[in-house]
């Protein structure tokens, strides 16, 4: 296992704990070994490698009880997902009533 998927593994458990914020955030590690934690709104992966000349990116969307990271380097590029326990039969079941003709 490579150090871009570990890293994103760790960014996937922490960006879905109970509490984080929903929405996008971005983690960049430029060239010169600062790290930047914004708002993903607005940036492509390719924007913010240009921007600040990124060594490492880390996408991370959180929508409801999905979680998405995707991780880039030169080198590689991963995407994790932690999605939502599967609901039941029963939760998920709707009845749409019809009219008699």
């Amino acid at each position: 296992m490579n150090n871009l998927y570990r890293r994103a593994e760790s960014i996937l458990e922490v960006a879905s704990a109970a509490g984080a914020a929903s929405g996008g955030t971005a983690i960049v590690l430029d060239r010169a070994g600062s790290l930047r934690v914004m708002s993903s709104e607005g940036w492509t992966l390719r924007g913010l490698i240009q921007e600040f000349g990124a060594a490492e990116v880390y996408m991370v969307q959180r929508l409801s009880a999905s979680v998405t990271v995707e991780g880039w380097t030169a080198s590689g590029q991963c995407t994790l997902s932690k999605l939502p326990p599967k609901a039941t039969y029963i939760q998920t079941l709707q009845v749409t009533p019809r009219l008699a003709a």
